[in-house]
């Protein structure tokens, strides 16, 4: 792995909610992300993969502190963006930027797309002319595959792939370093989405960019990603590079998303591991391994200790207790 430019250690996001207990209001706490621990190198694309709900997007936003963490470290290159104050927070956040998953919602239906884009320079206090602004604007359009004179147009006159498009301009229009990509490509027709990514690789060379790429999509991070980490219910349950988990996993949730990916081959025959059961409620945590009420091989043990992520070749951990 290259130098780390994101680090996330041991990071916990919780949510308080209250719910009706008879005839009294009951607090309690959604844990979201629960002791997550993620590294993102100078230059490198690490994706986190998991079932819709597990926290990966809520991952995303405490990384970026949109949203703050209930505990746990976070740091950009040699910086504690925790110990940052408001104003010099806004100063790192030239340096990271998110693209969203709904380009459509993401963009201002009232705005021109040449502001849209260049709005971000305006909030970090550049001044410019707005000929300049639309100048840069265009520029930045012609390095996602737009033509320049779309800067006067709005968000309702594109497709969304050029949706998608202007949001990746405005990502990076202030020259980040990293980029969070919360499944950017997933409200996008298929034929669509293998134009984004390669437009993301091709940004990432020519800038140097860091992804953290959130995803569903298994074929997408196989292809595109260096390092994956598997999420479930809040926690990383397995981690390694792509060809590890890939082609070697351990944990049997990772097996079981695998498996579930189609084959393009209606003669294959493969056995499957069916995950019975819908995801527990992170309100309401299994205790010992929190992925046993839905595992083939759980033993007693499981529901006793919580499995920690531990090293089972350079690089790869899996947190189960029988993962050899």
């Amino acid at each position: 792995m290259t130098e780390a430019l994101l680090t996330l250690t041991d990071l916990k996001k919780q949510f308080p909610v209250s719910r009706r207990d008879g005839w009294r209001m009951k607090r309690e706490l959604v844990r979201a992300v629960d002791g997550v621990t993620i590294t993102v190198g100078v230059g490198e694309t690490v994706g986190l993969v998991g079932e819709s709900g597990c926290g990966k997007s809520t991952v995303g936003r405490v990384a970026l502190r949109l949203i703050e963490p209930t505990a746990g470290g976070i740091h950009f290159g040699a910086t504690d963006v925790c110990a940052l104050s408001p104003e010099a927070l806004r100063r790192l956040r030239r340096e990271m930027n998110l693209v969203f998953q709904d380009p459509f919602a993401s963009l201002n239906p009232r705005m021109l797309i040449g502001d849209i884009i260049t709005e971000p320079l305006q909030a970090h206090g550049e001044t410019l002319t707005r000929e300049q602004r639309m100048t840069r604007a265009g520029t930045l359009l012609k390095q996602v595959g737009l033509r320049e004179e779309f800067v006067s147009r709005f968000p309702h006159e594109f497709s969304g792939g050029q949706r998608q498009r202007i949001g990746i301009a405005r990502a990076i229009a202030t020259d980040p370093k990293l980029l969070v990509l919360d499944e950017p490509i997933s409200a996008l027709d298929i034929s669509i989405r293998a134009q984004i990514l390669n437009l993301l690789e091709d940004l990432q060379r020519e800038r140097g960019l860091s992804y953290l790429f959130i995803a569903h999509d298994l074929s997408v991070v196989r292809h595109t990603c260096h390092r994956v980490y598997v999420m479930y219910l809040g926690a990383i349950m397995e981690e390694g590079t792509s060809d590890d988990v890939f082609l070697s996993p351990k944990h049997p949730y990772t097996k079981a998303l695998l498996e579930a990916v189609p084959v393009p081959d209606p003669d294959t025959k493969r056995e499957r591991i069916l995950l019975e059961g819908d995801l527990p409620s992170p309100v309401d945590i299994p205790s010992g391994c929190r992925f046993r009420t839905r595992c083939p091989i759980s033993q007693k043990i499981c529901a006793e200790e919580v499995p920690l992520l531990r090293e089972l070749s350079s690089g790869h951990r899996a947190a189960c207790h029988f993962a050899e």
